[in-house]
């Protein structure tokens, strides 16, 4: 659950982070060794520090600090530092471990002015993407590598659920429109626009992270990665449409390129791809919704029930064990500085 916060530029200022992570997925062990991997591959890659862009509480990190003597924090929320320190502080005691923690408070485009230049080895931007300009964080990205460091932009979207029937993901969609969407369309012209910037970023190309550039001046032996994603465009892209004004779409243009390689796995079938997916009962789903919610949008129980009901009727109806297979569509961007 989220409150804006104007002077921190940001959604996330004031997020229950504990709360939050239940209703997303973890980062698998999967998707760390696709990073390790083409990090390993170049012969100057150093694993001295890395620098978590858009950070939030610090979780995406914990998957390297293992490996990494320095870890530096950025965001733009001071309440997002304060939970950082301690987060991050409790799991480097709770596994035995002992990297140098450094905070910042800073956009996602600015955060080279707090970090220095030519200073990590490894930048990640883990479902914060969005919330920047993507010329401008590609940019940052690029001074704060060391030549041969490696930039991980990364983000989950929407689950799915393939194994389901058309009316089963039909009312998923109808059900997310009516609790998430709706809500976060709500607001003045000026929280409208900035919505608006975030969902087209979103919506660009066929994966939640096609807006981003990986410019051949900075970056070589770019990829990109599709996980459970479809061909075409980002899965629910029909329903942002609604958003921005007949006769135009709702996405931009994507920053793909032809020198891209593009890499896709599927849950179950490719071992790079583990860990996202799962088993999920009725009880979750209301806690998914309610971390992409807006803190000021709250329902009583009356509209609770009506806004559950056609999904929970579907929810029994073709999942009479009580859970489905949840799919995590997840993309990654990786590339190399030069």
């Amino acid at each position: 659950m989220t409150k804006p916060d104007p002077k921190a530029r940001t959604n996330y200022d004031n997020t229950d982070w504990k709360k939050y992570q239940q209703g997303r997925p973890p980062y698998p062990q999967s998707f760390t060794k696709l990073v390790y991997d083409y990090h390993r591959r170049h012969p100057s890659a150093g694993w001295e520090r890395l620098v978590d862009i858009g950070a939030g509480s610090g979780i995406a990190a914990t998957d390297f600090m293992a490996d990494f003597k320095i870890i530096h924090n950025s965001d733009p929320s001071p309440w997002n530092e304060q939970q950082a320190r301690a987060f991050l502080s409790t799991y480097a005691e709770d596994h035995g471990l002992t990297p140098e923690l450094e905070f910042s408070q800073s956009t996602g485009e600015e955060a080279y002015k707090h970090v220095g230049e030519a200073a990590a080895d490894l930048v990640i931007v883990a479902t914060a993407a969005h919330f920047m300009d993507p010329d401008g964080l590609a940019e940052c990205a690029a001074k704060i590598l060391r030549p041969g460091g490696t930039l991980a932009v990364y983000s989950y979207w929407i689950p799915s659920f393939p194994d389901r029937s058309q009316r089963f993901n039909d009312i998923f969609s109808k059900t997310f429109d009516n609790l998430v969407l709706k809500a976060l369309e709500v607001g003045n012209e000026a929280n409208r626009a900035k919505f608006l910037d975030v969902v087209k970023r979103r919506m660009t190309g066929e994966g939640c992270l096609d807006s981003l550039p990986l410019p051949t001046k900075h970056f070589e032996e770019t990829k990109r990665i599709y996980i459970n994603a479809g061909r075409g465009k980002v899965p629910y892209k029909d329903l942002y449409q609604r958003l921005v004004d007949p006769g135009k779409t709702v996405g931009g243009v994507s920053r793909v390129s032809e020198n891209d390689e593009i890499i896709r796995y599927k849950t179950d079938e490719d071992i790079q791809a583990e860990g996202w997916a799962f088993d999920a009962g009725k009880e979750w789903f209301p806690i998914f919704f309610n971390s992409m919610r807006a803190a000021t949008s709250q329902m009583t129980q009356e509209e609770a029930r009506e806004a559950y009901q056609e999904w929970e009727e579907i929810f029994d109806e073709e999942c009479p064990n009580g859970t489905v297979r949840v799919y995590w569509p997840f993309y990654a961007a990786l590339a190399r500085k030069k």
